[in-house]
Parts: C-alpha cells; sequence; structure tokens
C-alpha cells in the first residue's frame, strides 16, 4: 500500500511555475497575454514555497493517540485495586508541581511529605505518584511557557485555551458550580481512549485518571493551590463529549509546598 506525498501539491505548483516562467522566456512576445503568464507562473511559485513551508507532516491519528496512554492508566488502577486501594486520586501541589495520592480509603493523608511511592501512617495509607499527565504539563510549560493563574476567571480561561489552543482536542468550555470547576469537551478527539479505559472499569478515570483528565485536574490544583479530585468524569457517546467534575478540596496537606505555578 503506498501513501500520498504530503510534498506532491507543493512540487507541483513549483513545477507549473517552472513550465509558465520558460514559456514567457521562449515566446518572448512582450504583450499582455506574457505579462498574464509570468504572473500565473509567479503566483504558483509562491503558493508551492509557501506550501513547502508550512507543511507540519501528517498529523498522528487522533484514535492511534488516544489508545496510546490507556493501558498505562488501566494498569496502574488494577495495581491500586490489587493493593487494597480503593479511593479517588487527589492532585496535590507541590512546590509548582503535582504529586498524585490515591488513599486507601477517601481520605487524603495529613503528611504527604516523603518521597516513596507508599504512604503508611496509621489509618491514612495511601499510593503517591506523579500523575499521568506529567510529561504534557512539562511540555506545555516548556513549549508555550505556560503560567497558571490563580484568579478564578484566568483559571477557567486557562483551561480553555490548554484544550482548544495549545493541544487542540476539542471545543472547550470551563465554569464554576458552586466549589466545583465542570470542564465540557464537546467533539472531544480522544474519545476512543476514554472508551477504551471505562471498558475496563470507569473506576480508572477517578482512581488514576488519563493525562487529559489528570492535566484537567493538575492545573485546577496549581491555580487554587488546593488538592483536587477528578469527582466525575461522564461520557456522552451520541455527542462525543466528556465532561470532568473537579473539586478542590481544602488547604494542602503537611509536606506540600505551595501550589503556584509561577
Amino acid at each position: 500500500m503506498t501513501r500520498n506525498n504530503p510534498y506532491r501539491g507543493a512540487f507541483l505548483l513549483i513545477l507549473a511555475a517552472a513550465g509558465l516562467l520558460t514559456l514567457a522566456a521562449v515566446t518572448g512576445r512582450g504583450d499582455i497575454t506574457t505579462a498574464t503568464v509570468i504572473l500565473a507562473g509567479t503566483g504558483c511559485f509562491i503558493a508551492g514555497v509557501f506550501l513547502l513551508a508550512l507543511h507540519k507532516g501528517e498529523p498522528i491519528d487522533p484514535e492511534i493517540a488516544a489508545l496510546l496512554p490507556v493501558q498505562g492508566t488501566v494498569t496502574i488502577a488494577t495495581l491500586c485495586a490489587d493493593l487494597g486501594v480503593q479511593g479517588d486520586a487527589w492532585f496535590v501541589p507541590d512546590e509548582g508541581t503535582v504529586i498524585e495520592i490515591i488513599p486507601v480509603a477517601g481520605t487524603l493523608p495529613e503528611n504527604i511529605g516523603d518521597d516513596y511511592s507508599y504512604i503508611t501512617e496509621d489509618g491514612q495509607s495511601a499510593v503517591r505518584i506523579a500523575p499521568t499527565c506529567a510529561p504534557l504539563l512539562a511540555r506545555l510549560r516548556e513549549k508555550h511557557a505556560l503560567e497558571i493563574p490563580e484568579e478564578e476567571d484566568a483559571l477557567l480561561a486557562c483551561i480553555v485555551e490548554v484544550c482548544d489552543d495549545l493541544l487542540e482536542i476539542a471545543n472547550t468550555s470551563a465554569v464554576k458550580d458552586g466549589e466545583n470547576i465542570v470542564v465540557t469537551l464537546a467533539d472531544y478527539r480522544l474519545l476512543p481512549g476514554c472508551r477504551a479505559v471505562r471498558a475496563a472499569s470507569p473506576k480508572c478515570c477517578t482512581m488514576v485518571g488519563c493525562p487529559v483528565c489528570s492535566l484537567l485536574a493538575a492545573i485546577a490544583a496549581l491555580g487554587t493551590g488546593q488538592p483536587t479530585k477528578i469527582e466525575h468524569a461522564g461520557v456522552d457517546e451520541k455527542r462525543k463529549t466528556l465532561r470532568v467534575i473537579l473539586r478542590p478540596a481544602g488547604p494542602a496537606p503537611r509536606g506540600a509546598g505551595p501550589g503556584n505555578s509561577r
């Protein structure tokens, strides 16, 4: 099976330009017809150069991209469940970054200051990991100079900008509903990943979170300076919409630093 050369259109335009300019040079009539041929050739040449300069290569199929992180998300959730961990993840701001705490029950441990993967305080055991969005968040900061604001309206606008303009994965809205932040991703391009994760267990969405959902929670945690939980992640297959409810909840536990990313 062969694939079309992505540069074919640009090369055809440049070839057409060469042919038109050669024709004008050979005929050398110096009239309006020749001038028109020269202009047409020049236009084809410029268009071809622009196509070459602006071409970004063929993007990866969104359906394939959506499936890349699925098994990692499911595997972490499975390991946690096998260890007896049943709680949903909390995304905790820590010195400008975010750590993910998955408690055995629903209570976030008061002290999470060590670097071990397992927190074993009496009655407050939990798993401590880097969120699945960590490389993505680092990339957005490095390449796009992402700064996460503390002001409520600016934070909501930041979430929309990240999803719509930087990641280009959906038509996004973000609103406050009481203390919660509700993010709706319409025409969500990575829906096959949601479908595959939820086929394993919908609990994976709140216990661990895929890179996109965990990124939303991490941004909310950094902006509010509070531990943030993925309260709910729901998919509307007919409308191709993902709806995520984030719940910031009180001050950061001991051992976690300020959440401001700047």
